[in-house]
């Protein structure tokens, strides 16, 4: 078992885990999920096991308080004060082994590492839950927040977790 940096031939896998995990909106394309790769290919990564890929997770610098509209392609140099957690998914047939939790720690102690501030996301599918057990927190009162979100299905929540 490892985790290592996405390379360009995990993306059939990474797309096939995608439209497992995602059945309350449409999954985003290759372009788009590539995009966020693109801006930050050491914090997006995979977890592999016998050469096959279980999970992924797609995280790239962003803006404290704010979150990329779905289904949008990134590009350019971002000025960010945190990272974006886009998207961790684990293949229906590896859960329960533990695997997301070594994805989110891997992510944590790289944006420790890295001296980065927090860590914001947009929890969908009622995985809320999940991320405020492992210490994130809600916040609403982002201006930008609110445009941002209006591309996401309704129940959806952003949530933060400070590192510093």
């Amino acid at each position: 078992m490892s985790i290592r940096p996405i390379t360009t031939t995990d993306w059939p896998a990474i797309m096939a885990i995608q439209a497992q995990c995602y059945v309350e909106l449409t999954p985003e394309s290759l372009g788009v999920m590539q995009s966020k790769w693109q801006a930050s290919p050491t914090s997006c990564v995979v977890f592999e096991q016998q050469g096959n890929v279980l999970a992924y997770a797609l995280v790239h610098p962003w803006l404290q308080g704010d979150a990329p509209s779905l289904d949008t392609e990134i590009s350019g140099q971002i000025n960010a004060d945190s990272w974006y957690l886009h998207d961790m998914a684990i293949s229906p047939s590896a859960q329960g082994m533990g695997i997301g939790k070594k994805l989110f720690n891997h992510i944590v102690n790289q944006a420790k590492n890295l001296a980065v501030d927090g860590i914001g996301l947009v929890a969908v599918q009622g995985a809320h839950t999940y991320w405020l057990q492992q210490g994130f927190k809600p916040n609403t009162t982002s201006v930008k927040l609110t445009k941002s979100l209006d591309s996401y299905p309704a129940g959806v929540c952003y949530l933060y977790l400070s590192l510093s």
